[in-house]
């Protein structure tokens, strides 16, 4: 079956039958009769509210968990509150359906073109093709199956979609070539700089898993990426040396600044503040576009108005 248009399911009476994601534990109420089971089905841009009346047919959700799911929904509406009652739901059996079929991403036409660009600039600004091999060695390991490309930079922040993870990195390159552009002295260390940003976050890989929170998620992204890039400090050390190395592990451990270990070399201070700068600023701006009044709440400093003007 095909996956269900969740917005042309809303449709008052409409059955629907076909495949459906739930991304975060639904909620079992209290009814005034019964228990209910309240939670979201999302599709891409899609979130909708769904509720499951009886407890036979929620229970496979509450045995299953969050995942793809072949369901029989109906439109429905109460006090002008639209949601679709689930009539039946059973775990998807389709492989060729996966939960990152149903999630926001980033077009894989963007990346790679931004990519392109990227390496093209830092190359002319004296990346060598070391660096490079090294980058494309780590980041392409058969043990992360190319989820440096799919995973998401944050589970419900800045690039919380597929391909976040490498959106947000090139982003940060971005900035790192205006910064190299603008400081004669960096050229000579574009090379650490370079690869400490497309390493920095390379264990979210393992604490994140399609946008939820991994196994071992409390084996934050700086220990588990302290943890991988080890496998290549052998390499790592004979194209450069083991300050190099060092300077690398201090940039994945530090990058957080005062929300994590401090940084303890003006390499990671670097990455700490080019990382700050881009994710705050992206989530400022879809804070603003899911805003329906332009107007948006931070808890620091209150409301902001919008960019329109």
């Amino acid at each position: 079956m095909a996956i269900i248009d969740l917005k042309d399911a809303l449709t008052r009476g409409q059955r629907t039958k076909g495949s459906v994601c739930i991304t975060q534990t639904p909620q079992v109420r209290s009814g005034k009769k019964n228990d209910f089971m309240v939670g979201r089905f999302v599709n891409q841009d899609q979130d909708v509210e769904f509720k499951i009346w009886d407890e036979y047919i929620y229970g496979q959700v509450l045995e299953y968990g969050t995942g793809v799911y072949q369901a029989d929904v109906e439109g429905s509406e109460f006090n002008g509150q639209q949601y679709l009652t689930v009539h039946r739901i059973e775990p998807e059996l389709d492989p060729a359906i996966k939960k990152e079929d149903f999630l926001e991403k980033v077009p894989s036409d963007n990346i790679m073109l931004m990519w392109k660009e990227i390496r093209k600039q830092l190359t002319a600004l004296g990346v060598k093709q070391e660096c490079w091999n090294l980058i494309d060695a780590i980041i392409n390991a058969p043990e992360l199956e190319g989820r440096f490309m799919t995973e998401g930079a944050a589970v419900s922040h800045h690039d919380s979609l597929i391909g976040g993870l490498v959106h947000h990195t090139l982003k940060m390159l971005r900035i790192l070539i205006t910064l190299v552009k603008n400081n004669d002295y960096l050229k000579d260390h574009v090379d650490l700089l370079t690869m400490g940003v497309f390493l920095h976050d390379i264990g979210k890989v393992f604490e994140y898993n399609e946008l939820e929170m991994g196994p071992y998620w409390y084996a934050n992204h700086r220990v588990r990426g302290i943890e991988y890039v080890s496998k290549f400090k052998d390499d790592i050390i004979a194209a450069y040396n083991e300050a190099f190395y060092r300077q690398l592990q201090s940039i994945i451990i530090g990058h957080h600044g005062e929300f994590g270990d401090r940084p303890t070399t003006v390499a990671a201070g670097i990455v700490h503040y080019i990382d700050t700068v881009e994710s705050q600023v992206t989530e400022l701006i879809d804070l603003e576009k899911k805003s329906s009044d332009k107007k948006i709440y931070i808890r620091d400093w209150g409301y902001l108005a919008g960019l329109d003007y």
